[in-house]
């Protein structure tokens, strides 16, 4: 089972907010990276800060009587006296309507991270789809363009004088474009 936060820092459940400082200072200097040796491995350099890491987010939920509080109710912790810090002062149990609220938005907040997660789930689906519909509609138009080219030839091969007669038009349509585009004579 994971130690709890009162574990880490080595303080008892009911600790005052002293003793918290206390012992997160203890802690701290214990477990300080800049303790280890220089010829360290990297992993016992990670390990380190890992640690050093986990008792500094012990000491910035404690210390806080907000975060301390709602801690302990979360974790089911009733501690056996109040505990204060310098902007409140606390009860050390919550009432049935306090925990019931916040049973209540921690399942309003799981429910909304629920929904959320769904509709991430449905855009990436309906992306994937059109991605893929896409996809078959190119295969669908090159599959067509190649057949329609294969008919022409075809055609062109069955009846050769398709072809000359193709040749005058583009002749045709070459020389009336440039006499249209020629440029019309200026009158003074």
């Amino acid at each position: 089972m994971a130690a709890t936060l009162y574990e880490i820092l080595g303080v008892g459940q009911s600790a005052s907010a002293d003793d918290i400082r206390r012992g997160y200072k203890a802690k701290a200097l214990e477990t300080h990276p800049d303790k280890l040796e220089p010829t360290a491995s990297i992993e016992e350099k990670q390990a380190a800060e890992a640690k050093f890491h986990e008792v500094y987010e012990a000491f910035e939920t404690l210390h806080d009587s907000y975060k301390r509080r709602a801690y302990d109710a979360r974790h089911g912790i009733t501690p056996a006296r109040s505990y204060s810090s310098s902007s409140s002062q606390w009860e050390g149990e919550f009432s049935e309507e306090q925990t019931r609220r916040m049973k209540d938005r921690e399942e309003w907040a799981r429910k909304r991270h629920e929904e959320h997660e769904e509709r991430v789930r449905n855009i990436r689906a309906r992306a994937a789809a059109e991605r893929e519909e896409m996809r078959r509609r190119e295969k669908e138009a090159a599959e067509y363009g190649l057949m329609v080219e294969r008919m022409l030839a075809e055609l062109y091969r069955s009846n050769p004088e398709w072809a000359e007669r193709k040749e005058k038009l583009k002749q045709t349509s070459s020389r009336s474009a440039s006499v249209h585009s020629r440029p019309l004579p200026r009158v003074s």
